[in-house]
């Protein structure tokens, strides 16, 4: 979601975080005899990024169901991380460019 920061100042999105249950927890299960029929087991679940955009409809203005995308944290974090690679790769190719102009300027008028 490109205009995220935006969208959220405008209140037009909202942030929420939802958990996903994958596996119940279970409990421990005794027969009267106190022997163990069923161990406990933990809860098995992860966490997922929902945002929800207002949408309408540009010909009338009426309201539409909200646009709802999800992401997992590992996506957002490997997004940042791709976007911060392509920003560093710019400034190195741009930090060239300005000095083979510097160099050239250098030379003066020959």
């Amino acid at each position: 979601m490109i205009d995220y920061k935006e969208s959220k100042k405008a209140k037009r999105s909202v942030l929420s975080k939802e958990k996903v249950i994958t596996k119940e927890a279970v409990e421990e299960v005794q027969d009267s005899k106190g022997n163990v029929v069923q161990e406990a087991q933990a809860e098995e679940s992860y966490s997922k990024i929902k945002i929800s955009t207002k949408a309408y409809n540009p010909k009338t203005g009426s309201k539409l169901a909200d646009d709802v995308i999800e992401y997992m944290p590992s996506e957002v974090d490997y997004k940042i991380s791709d976007l911060q690679g392509q920003i560093d790769a710019m400034t190195a190719e741009k930090e060239s460019w300005e000095a083979i102009k510097a160099d050239y300027e250098a030379l003066g008028n020959e």
